[in-house]
């Protein structure tokens, strides 16, 4: 089987390396990828400078790819599994009506609602006078998670705790219009707890559940400063038992695939959820319809079984293969620390620097049992590896506990360095 992953980043290239490894896998295509992607030596990297459906169909055909999977949402938003399929090509994914979940927040938030799954109070606004209505009317509510309803590349949630902050962000974000605001925005109670992402292969009515993982999105250590697109995870959520599980299949995933069908979208492709869990109460916060980034490097390694065959279930609707598709989790932890660049998240218009070069010790560029190292935002001049965004690299580290892998990964994340990085030092800390 030759697989395509699509994509430029981190999880790409773990979702990449993690195909590359099944054994029925004769060739792995990243398009466009990254030039540090170049140094997993199973990869082959299909780089362009522009990165259009008919020339992605015409690669697929030549090279004869027999899965395409997809890495980041916006694909899915643009409607290419679609069109894939249409060309009789397996790909990855919810087809574009489908992927609503993720790419509009109201309509999420809406669907939420309608199937009675529990969630967080809210309101649906589309302009600042709206947004400052809505805030006023909820004096009682422990804060105010305000969510661009658009895509947002992981920048479109503010978490404040007073009404003047709300205020004030709502503020920002019409004055600025950032990326997601033309769809709106959604206001909702801030619940408080824990916050666990939960990962499932699904085919209309069938699923298998992958992973759990716990994210860090905020910048600064101790879950300071604004909201990023990821600073690092740890997998699993050692402390989601196995009894909770059971409550999220029968609080939010039937009912989203049930859903999805009476609605004439049933859904292929990854489900991915963000709960809060206060005791054991369940609160489902978003959906995702693609793997996470970071979660995905965080939990790729710990995954063994043939990992290709189900993702190809899923996008052929073969319920056999689907059946017999069984992935284990090794007895293991597994750490993810992100190093990101000057200016990161980039809020507001802040300039992202660019352009440092990244010097890495002898022997970084492998990947082996207990560490890899995945690189997201760089480029390449005079033939050395240079930073390109916000994310730049992230590294694994599996070890017996969670406390062995965070050892082993701040270990190995001295051997990466460039000029001005930015990383969290507490990813994986605490219980």
């Amino acid at each position: 089987m030759k697989v395509l992953v699509l994509g430029s980043g981190g999880r790409e290239h773990a979702l990449a390396w993690r195909l590359s490894r099944d054994p029925q896998v004769s060739s792995t295509f990243i398009l466009p990828g990254n030039p540090g992607m170049k140094h997993t030596p199973e990869l082959t990297i299909l780089d362009r400078s522009e990165v259009t459906f008919e020339e992605t169909l015409r690669t697929v055909k030549e090279l004869g790819i027999a899965l395409v999977v997809i890495g980041p949402e916006k694909f899915l938003f643009e409607g290419w599994v679609d069109e894939f399929q249409r060309n009789g090509i397996p790909a990855f994914g919810p087809n574009q009506a489908s992927s609503f979940l993720e790419s509009s927040k109201i309509k999420s938030k809406l669907f939420m609602r309608e199937f009675g799954m529990p969630t967080a109070d809210f309101a649906v606004v589309h302009q600042l006078s709206e947004a400052i209505d809505a805030i006023e009317q909820h004096p009682e509510w422990k804060g105010y998670a305000l969510k661009l309803s658009g895509p947002a590349q992981g920048k479109g949630v503010i978490v404040c705790h007073s009404t003047k902050e709300a205020k004030d962000a709502a503020t920002q974000f019409f004055k600025h219009q950032p990326s997601g605001i033309e769809d709106g925005m959604v206001i909702e109670e801030c619940i408080h707890g824990r916050e666990v992402s939960l990962f499932y292969v699904c085919m209309n009515d069938q699923y298998q559940f992958l992973a759990s993982a716990c994210d860090h999105k905020r910048l600064l250590d101790h879950d300071l400063g604004p909201n990023t697109g990821g600073m690092g995870a740890y997998s699993p959520a050692t402390w989601f038992h196995q009894n909770l599980l059971a409550q999220v299949e029968k609080q939010f995933v039937i009912p989203t695939l049930k859903g999805m069908q009476e609605k004439e979208l049933p859904f292929q492709g990854m489900l991915f959820l963000g709960l809060m869990v206060r005791g054991d109460q369940l609160f489902l916060l978003e959906y995702n319809t693609r793997f996470g980034d970071p979660e995905t490097q965080t939990f790729l390694p710990l995954l063994e079984g043939n990992f290709a065959n189900l993702l190809l279930a899923s996008a052929t609707k073969n319920k056999a293969l689907f059946g017999e598709s069984k992935l284990q989790t090794k007895n293991q932890n597994a750490i993810h620390v992100v190093k990101t660049a000057k200016g990161y998240p980039g809020l507001f218009g802040q300039p992202i620097e660019s352009k440092q070069a990244v010097h890495l010790s002898a022997g970084m560029y492998y990947h082996d049992d207990s560490t890899t190292l995945f690189f997201a935002g760089v480029s390449e001049e005079n033939g050395c590896l240079i930073t390109s965004g916000g994310r730049v690299l992230g590294i694994t580290s599996v070890a017996a506990t969670k406390a062995e892998a965070r050892k082993l990964v701040y270990e190995k994340l001295d051997q990466v360095h460039f000029n001005h990085e930015h990383f969290r030092s507490d990813i994986g800390s605490g219980s």
